[in-house]
């Protein structure tokens, strides 16, 4: 798994967004500013999720920056938090109703994967043992014929190998092997997948 930085909230904009060198009233103010300019952009990028048919979904995403291959299927009511310049979706993936994608830092899902409904997709969190609560956040990586159960979730910093499979409900706080089965909370290995997978979306 990646190591997780801890930062600030505002260390975390400042980095993403280039400005960590100006004054600290300036800073704070591009911070509430860009803050607010997210927040809209945020809504419009949201309400394209509610976009009828699948082919409208994709393409309104790609020209909010996401990086989508050709044959994605994005079904309704996703929830995209972060920068969408951020995701890139591989070639064939099926992304179901209701998963979020966090491009708050990287977020790479490979080819002909699927991702089932409600999963949660994090590259950023809150470090509970930290007494100030800091953010702390990571790139995700989900390999080529990865399948993501309903419910799932992966946290930040986390690479997913090819073909591996993560079971409804789990929670994937650590890197899996290529071609395992994971399950449970925290996920733990329960069995394997065939290494010779050649389907296609």
């Amino acid at each position: 798994m990646s190591t997780l930085l801890p930062k600030t909230p505002l260390a975390i904009a400042e980095e993403l967004q280039g400005y960590s060198d100006r004054p600290a009233g300036v800073r704070g103010a591009l911070w509430r500013l860009r803050a607010a300019a997210a927040d809209v952009r945020n809504s419009i990028l949201n309400a394209a999720g509610c976009a009828p048919f699948s082919l409208c979904r994709v393409a309104l995403y790609r020209l909010f920056g996401m990086q989508i291959a050709s044959r994605v299927t994005v079904a309704p009511h996703c929830l995209v938090l972060g920068g969408p310049g951020r995701i890139r979706i591989g070639a064939g993936t099926v992304i179901n109703r209701g998963v979020t994608l966090d491009g708050r830092f990287p977020l790479t899902i490979g080819a002909n994967t699927s991702i089932s409904f409600g999963a949660v997709i994090l590259t950023l969190q809150h470090d509970l043992a930290a007494a100030d609560f800091r953010a702390v956040g990571a790139p995700v990586e989900i390999g080529d014929r990865v399948f993501l159960g309903a419910r799932a979730v992966v946290l930040p910093g986390v690479r997913i190998g090819e073909g591996a499979a993560v079971a409804a409900g789990a929670v994937v706080s650590r890197d899996v092997d290529p071609y395992s089965i994971v399950g449970g909370v925290p996920a733990k290995p329960i069995g394997s997948r065939p290494r010779n997978l050649t389907y296609c979306f």
